[in-house]
């Protein structure tokens, strides 16, 4: 169990890091650098660019292709083609490197996270020539289920938005269950460090307009939300509650066009959940369809309060 220093200490670094991870398939380069380079600058941290090679047994061979993998030739033009645009990096001023590595992407990922220190992983959801094939099943999943740190995803509809390198419009989506007070203290954090403003988003049931007390629900759903933001708030932010009624990702993403949300922040489950429902959906939805970077915070606990 964590301290409220420790936590400090931690949440601080997630919000300024010192290294930020970029996780590249190679293929989404063009527009994942751009974001990532935008977030460095904005908080003074170095980039690392990783590559990881899969299992050769995990790689589909095309009929036209030769029937083994070079894994050797593939390191090599893999760590060519970075080590280009880390040099361009470099020449824009912000330190890079590049490592490319080989083994399971979502173990050697939370290693590499562990051994760069890295405060933040920045991931697409797809790469350019797959347009159609959108990784939140397999790689980005994993990297969402066991990254220790913040994971900001870049969606096929979120390439042009790269404001958020400095957000001035957070939306934090608060599912007040278990564990919720944590990352919305990241969330505030973020708001502080960047004088963004932030509107504290909960959606409730559909089925709550329906219920005989659905005003005292609403009530105290903002009340909740009031709770979060610190009594100095108003000194560097403008921030809202916002209690919306219908489905979750509608309303989200709704709130995010409405506000021209720079940045949606997320507390997710350890499976990867904004509910904590087996088989909830709810983040990828999000995530796919957002218009802007989508910043994914891991909680402590999985049960709803």
């Amino acid at each position: 169990m964590k301290t409220l220093e420790e936590r400090a200490v931690r949440n601080r670094a997630f919000v300024v890091p010192d290294k930020i991870l970029v996780a590249t398939d190679l293929a989404d380069t063009d527009y994942l650098i751009p974001h990532a380079i935008a977030q460095a600058r904005a908080c003074g941290a170095a980039l690392v660019l990783v590559h990881v090679i899969p299992p050769a047994e995990t790689i589909p061979l095309d009929a036209s292709a030769i029937p083994y993998v070079d894994e050797a030739g593939m390191q090599r033009d893999a760590e060519q083609m970075l080590e280009g645009v880390a040099a361009r990096v470099r020449d824009g001023g912000t330190p890079c490197e590049v490592i490319v590595a080989s083994g399971s992407p979502r173990d050697r990922l939370a290693a590499l996270v562990r051994e760069t220190h890295a405060g933040r992983i920045v991931a697409g959801t797809h790469g350019r020539r797959h347009l159609k094939r959108i990784l939140l099943g397999s790689v980005a999943h994993e990297i969402l289920r066991t990254a220790e740190v913040p994971v900001c995803t870049i969606g096929p509809h979120a390439h042009e938005a790269s404001s958020f390198g400095a957000p001035r419009r957070i939306l934090h989506p608060v599912s007040l269950c278990a564990g919720y007070e944590d990352s919305a203290a990241i969330a505030m954090e973020l708001a502080q460090f960047y004088r963004a403003d932030i509107t504290l988003l909960h959606v409730l049931s559909p089925d709550a307009q329906h219920q005989h007390d659905a005003g005292r629900i609403v009530e105290w759903t903002q009340s909740e939300l009031k709770r979060i933001v610190p009594e100095e708030a108003p000194l560097w932010t403008h921030a809202t509650v916002q209690v919306e009624t219908g489905n979750v990702v509608e309303e989200v993403l709704n709130a995010a066009a409405e506000m021209s949300a720079d940045l949606i922040v997320l507390g997710v489950n350890a499976d990867v959940s904004f509910w904590p429902i087996r088989g909830d959906d709810t983040v990828y939805s999000i995530i796919a369809r957002a218009k802007s970077p989508v910043l994914s915070i891991r909680r402590t606990t999985e049960s709803c309060a």
